[in-house]
């Protein structure tokens, strides 16, 4: 028996079988994982419906409340703007049928005696106008107001991206003037 002579053809066999079943294609599911179980077709398309099956065998029949999470925080923050910005709102977006989030556009401000400016905060006074902004747009808007916030929030200038945030998420709402920026 040669062995020299078996070595290519059993690269060629070792070959061929690692590619069939080495690699396996990801399926082309466009749902975000907590829709995957809401009907049979997500199910199918997104190739999980012997895991939602089962999930559905265990699960308990009593309705559970969704997480709420609540944030207080100053709009020009960049501590507060990433966290808005690459997580919170990411997290959101895929688990909003379980979560509710919301906003308090307020920080580390301070309310003052004073009739000039009753508030003072952290990033001076362009926070204190941007966080009534930002709280009138949660007043105005109810629930695209997270998205209009990511918007700002994700913006080079938070204050500049009132306008053009509202009117891409909420173009019904307007400003009886424009946002004092």
């Amino acid at each position: 028996m040669k062995l020299p002579g078996l070595l290519p053809g059993f690269l060629l066999l070792c070959t061929s079988l690692g590619s069939s079943e080495g690699s396996h294609p990801k399926p082309a599911c466009r749902y975000p994982p907590s829709q995957w179980c809401r009907s049979l077709e997500i199910a199918i398309a997104c190739n999980v419906q012997k895991q939602c099956m089962e999930l559905n065998a265990t699960r308990p029949s009593r309705a559970v409340p969704p997480v709420s999470v609540t944030l207080y925080y100053e709009i020009l923050c960049p501590g507060c703007r990433g966290f808005i910005s690459q997580q919170l709102f990411p997290t959101w977006t895929m688990l909003q049928d379980i979560m509710t989030v919301t906003l308090v556009p307020y920080g580390n401000a301070k309310e003052l005696p004073s009739v000039n400016s009753p508030f003072t905060c952290q990033h001076g006074e362009p926070e204190c106008r941007g966080n009534m902004i930002e709280a009138c747009i949660i007043h105005l808007t109810g629930h695209s107001a997270f998205q209009i916030i990511y918007c700002m929030e994700s913006a080079a200038n938070v204050l500049n991206a009132a306008q053009p945030c509202l009117q891409l998420y909420a173009p019904s709402v307007s400003w009886a003037r424009s946002p004092p920026v």
